[in-house]
């Protein structure tokens, strides 16, 4: 009989749970955008490694209490991109029943229009949430590039790609759903946000993997 202060035995890939079988499964979620916030939480994980491989090294104790900071923001955009797995989810469920709804009077097609333009805004708003999550995430990583531990540096630069992985399948979801949005102003904003936090994300992830690469 086994201790509780023995090693647990289960090997990493036999604790990943049943999510990825559920994106293989037949239907519609989770699926990309899900993917996408799962990520984001990827990424803030090997952040927050980052920073307890730098906290209680003595070469790392002068910047400690910011790598303290930042370990405690990781944390709380780790809850945040888990929520978001499911809000994607819930999100596009909402547009196939918006879709499924009646057509057949006057009064059936108003309600199902605009049930539709409800479900596209969120379909649109919770990738864009997702999308600057992980750009939250980015920028803390590209911190933690330099003033973290530098042996965890490969890991850094694997989590900043996870956070431009998160941030590329928000966009894919946003950009189908901006062309069923009625308010084109709104569109084309949101157009804009998304393509300024992608140029961001670029370049944080390729200063950071500069650092790795030309040290």
């Amino acid at each position: 009989m086994s201790s509780d202060s023995e090693p647990s035995t289960t090997s990493p890939a036999q604790s990943l749970g049943g999510f990825a079988e559920q994106v293989a499964a037949g239907t519609p979620t989770p699926g990309g955008g899900s993917v996408a916030a799962y990520c984001g939480v990827l990424s803030a994980a090997l952040g927050r490694m980052m920073c307890n491989l730098t906290v209680g090294k003595k070469k790392y104790s002068d910047v400690e209490p910011r790598v303290s900071e930042i370990n405690s923001r990781l944390e709380w955009l780790d809850g945040e991109l888990r929520a978001l797995i499911d809000d994607d989810a819930a999100s596009f469920e909402a547009v196939l029943a918006a879709y499924r709804l009646p057509k057949e009077t006057a009064e059936q097609k108003a309600e199902r229009a605009r049930q539709i333009g409800e479900a596209s805004r969120q379909a649109v708003d919770v990738p864009m949430r997702t999308a600057e999550r992980a750009l939250d995430v980015l920028r803390l990583l590209a911190e933690l590039g330099s003033i973290g531990n530098q042996n965890a540096l490969p890991d850094a630069n694997m989590a900043a790609q996870l956070a431009k992985a998160a941030i590329s399948g928000a966009y894919y979801n946003i950009a189908v759903n901006l062309a069923t949005l009625s308010d084109k102003d709104a569109a084309d904003a949101t157009q804009g946000a998304i393509a300024s936090i992608i140029d961001e994300a670029a370049r944080l992830a390729a200063d950071l993997e500069t650092r790795l690469i030309e040290p």
